[in-house]
């Protein structure tokens, strides 16, 4: 009978996972979910909100308690396809253009997405998760996974943790490219980097059947970290020290940092800011900003500004290469090609990316167009591109243009990102544009 009371935890999570596996996940290759279904959490705890700094507590399962290094957060991952969801700095007034070289950097050693190190519990289980800012939903491969469960990390192992773990209610998301996750509510301490912050009681999707629509099975990283709006995001988990937050996705494919509070403010008060207003758009957990043009090499397209504000502009850090309404990317498609009108355009080289070239033959580096963005109705801000931003190398013969044409809204992605400072202030509801930073 002592037997049966002190496995009671371990028997139910048993259940839970059995129950799941039967009644919850679909039979593989059955059609893929409605995505814009998902399980609203309802795990049996509530979270704390972040302690920062090194304090150190008797507790085991109090943030930074007998913590040990934690691993770069700039770990790189695998490329991954450019997947859309359900969405379907320094000022320079003079123009320039881009040289790139071979042998100058490589724009994808980023592979287009960044992750940050996490851990979960008591002692510490590390985890590389997407960095996603288009999603308030953080998730991780977890024990007794059924499918999509390779990782270039061990499984979530809750029976590892010696913090109190709950594990209940069935966890269910989908984004709009048919990827989508079903699993199970849990809490465990969410620690982000040693010198960051931890959260007891993070609520979080354990994931048991992980299926990518793109067939990347999610870069092989542990999971999403979810930074959007809504009430299970990690920033609202957080509390208020966590209502800015910024990243930094360097050009050459080193590493990327993540900050929170005090620190991204530090951080960003040693770049040259452009800052930008937030707005209102159709989807609550996610991010918009007005985007009210485009110039290529200092000529602005002839695109009323009512075409780009109409529609809705998403800054999104977990969709790779930028996508614009079909009227919009034309226009500007077809002046970066008339820029490039020396080169040799490729035709059906890339599924996604219709403006891609040659470089075999070439004696001199190829030459790219400045790329200007024009952000806010009021108070317009132009922030120009860096060259890393510009291109995607699709291997080491053929370059392409980093867009896309688009069904609705403009989403910027994070190859567009490449080199800024991206500062989220929820609470000024801006988002600043950082360069030169020291």
């Amino acid at each position: 009978m002592a037997w049966m009371y002190k496995h009671i935890p371990t028997t139910c999570f048993f259940l839970v996972v059995c129950y799941l596996t039967i009644k919850v996940v679909p039979i593989l290759g059955e059609k893929a979910p409605h995505p814009q279904f998902q399980e609203e959490p309802k795990p049996n705890c509530q979270s704390s909100g972040p302690i920062i700094g090194s304090q150190r507590v008797s507790n085991p399962c109090s943030p930074n308690a007998n913590l040990t290094k934690s691993p770069s957060a700039g770990k790189s991952v695998n490329k991954n396809q450019a997947r859309v969801r359900s969405i379907n700095k320094k000022q320079n007034r003079h123009h320039y253009r881009y040289t790139l070289s071979d042998n100058e950097y490589d724009p994808n050693a980023d592979y287009g997405l960044f992750t940050v190190m996490i851990s979960l519990g008591s002692p510490q289980q590390y985890y590389s998760l997407i960095v996603d800012t288009g999603s308030r939903w953080t998730w991780v491969r977890c024990r007794f996974c059924r499918v999509g469960c390779s990782s270039d990390d061990p499984l979530y192992d809750p029976s590892k943790s010696l913090c109190k773990v709950t594990l209940s209610n069935s966890f269910h998301v989908n984004y709009g490219d048919n990827s989508y996750i079903y699993g199970i509510w849990g809490c465990d301490t969410l620690n982000i980097d040693d010198d960051l912050s931890s959260i007891m009681n993070f609520q979080f999707g354990c994931g048991l059947k992980i299926v990518d629509g793109s067939g990347d099975n999610f870069a092989n990283a542990s999971g999403y970290l979810g930074l959007g709006k809504g009430d299970s995001s990690l920033v609202s988990q957080g509390g208020a020290s966590m209502q800015v937050f910024s990243y930094f996705v360097p050009g050459n494919g080193g590493g990327a940092d993540l900050q929170f509070g005090d620190k991204a403010r530090e951080k960003s008060n040693t770049c040259t800011n452009q800052f930008t207003p937030m707005v209102q758009g159709i989807d609550q957990e996610k991010y918009y900003i007005d985007l009210v043009g485009i110039s290529v090499d200092g000529n602005e397209l002839n695109v009323p500004s009512t075409e780009f504000m109409s529609r809705g502009t998403i800054i999104d850090s977990g969709t790779i290469i930028t996508r614009l309404p079909e009227v919009i990317y034309s226009a500007f498609r077809d002046a970066v090609r008339q820029s490039m009108s020396s080169y040799t355009l490729l035709d059906e080289i890339d599924e996604l990316m219709d403006t891609c070239y040659s470089l075999e033959g070439l004696i001199e580096p190829i030459v790219f167009p400045e790329i200007k963005f024009h952000f806010g109705e009021v108070n317009t801000i132009d922030v120009i591109l860096t060259k890393e931003g510009t291109i995607w190398r699709k291997n080491g013969t053929v370059n392409c243009l980093a867009f896309a044409a688009a069904e609705s809204y403009s989403i910027i992605g994070i190859v567009q990102q490449r080199g800024f400072n991206v500062l989220y202030d929820l609470e000024g509801e801006t988002i600043g544009f950082g360069t030169n930073c020291a």
